[in-house]
């Protein structure tokens, strides 16, 4: 006889019976929440309500436990300045000219103002062919970190010669280990910090620990998995005329509050770049003001540029199109940590020529 699925509500909970050939009663909770309690095809709903009102103790800390551990699934806008990070560093997106760069996106770990992507202008305009590409790259970046450290990996298994894989094709779980085939990592976790990325394969393994689980748990949750709008088709933003009664779009938090940890938006309170893990047991996050980081300073200093055929250029704040220029903000001013805002140098003193003639011999 087939299964057969039936749905009851037991209390406040909706439990699905699923009746078959089996000749035991169990219970499950799905990755979504669901309750399903399977049968043989004699089972009754008081049957099944008897078992779930045993196990509601059990079925209330699951629930807990998919609240904690179900990824937040971030959508990320392409646009300059948004964060991306690699292995743990925090980057952040810039758009190129495609005269200036023949590869779809090229990474620069370090330099003066932190990490960077930079994207093709025709990349970045496709949404779909962008996501290909950063998901490329991250695959791309997780083997090449596997291959500096499978062997120190591989060397605490029974099994040296075991393979551990980068898949852009794994959906629903961070790892993978298949008796014949190996380890299969989610390409999503080379943002991961390196030493996050490690606990995640000796857990799945069965090694000894190496971090905080609950620290893996929080990361896994806020990976970005390759859901992504450009400004055609995001939500309108108010770059021009914030209202600055908002909350944060990533953390939620209201207006002269701090943000909340691991927010994409948030800037360190010491340097002005994106915050992450920049200064471990140091509470250096800042507060939302109601306006995305920058805006205020744009805004004063007439920063301002427009996307063209040929990549973005300088305008003026009337202008069609126009919205702040961030890259031109971070190149030119310097973070104040006195003032948590971003600053143009002084310019330097100059002499006049009284003072000049007074140090003539």
């Amino acid at each position: 006889m087939p299964s057969t699925d039936r749905t009851i509500r037991v209390g406040t909970i909706d439990v699905t019976i699923r009746t078959s050939n089996r000749t035991t009663l169990g219970l499950t909770v799905t990755k979504h929440g669901a309750i399903i309690v399977r049968g043989p095809h004699t089972t009754t709903d008081a049957d099944a309500a008897t078992l779930v009102e045993r196990r509601r103790a059990w079925i209330y800390r699951q629930r807990a436990h998919l609240d904690k551990t179900t990824p937040d699934d971030p959508i990320k806008e392409l646009i300059p300045g948004a964060g991306f990070d690699v292995l743990g560093r925090p980057h952040r997106l810039r758009i190129i000219s495609d005269n200036d760069q023949n590869e779809p996106l090229r990474q620069l770990r370090s330099t003066p103002t932190g990490g960077w992507l930079h994207m093709r202008r025709t990349t970045a305009l496709n949404a779909n062919k962008a996501q290909r590409t950063l998901i490329n790259f991250y695959a791309e970046t997780g083997r090449e970190w596997l291959r500096i450290n499978q062997p120190q990996i591989t060397a605490h298994t029974p099994n040296r010669d075991l393979s551990i894989t980068i898949s852009t094709r794994i959906r629903t779980t961070w790892a993978h280990h298949h008796p014949n085939r190996g380890l299969t990592l989610h390409w999503a976790t080379a943002q991961l910090h390196p030493t996050l990325l490690r606990e995640l394969i000796h857990r799945t393994l069965g090694l000894h620990t190496i971090a905080n689980n609950h620290d893996l748990n929080r990361a896994l949750r806020t990976l970005w998995l390759g859901r992504l709008t450009t400004p055609t088709n995001a939500r309108p933003r108010t770059l021009l005329k914030p209202t600055g009664n908002n909350p944060c779009p990533d953390c939620s938090t209201p207006p002269g509050a701090l943000h909340a940890e691991r927010c994409d938006i948030a800037r360190c309170a010491r340097t002005g770049l994106q915050r992450n893990n920049c200064h471990p047991n140091i509470n250096c996050t800042t507060i939302w003001t109601g306006q995305f980081p920058g805006e205020a300073e744009c805004t004063e200093y007439g920063f301002y540029c427009r996307p063209t055929p040929d990549g973005y250029e300088p305008c003026n704040a009337d202008d069609p199109n126009a919205m702040h220029d961030f890259n031109r903000l971070y190149r030119e001013c310097r973070w104040d940590p006195a003032t948590q805002r971003m600053t143009l140098p002084s310019p330097p003193a100059t002499q006049s020529p009284r003072d000049e003639e007074g140090r003539r011999p």
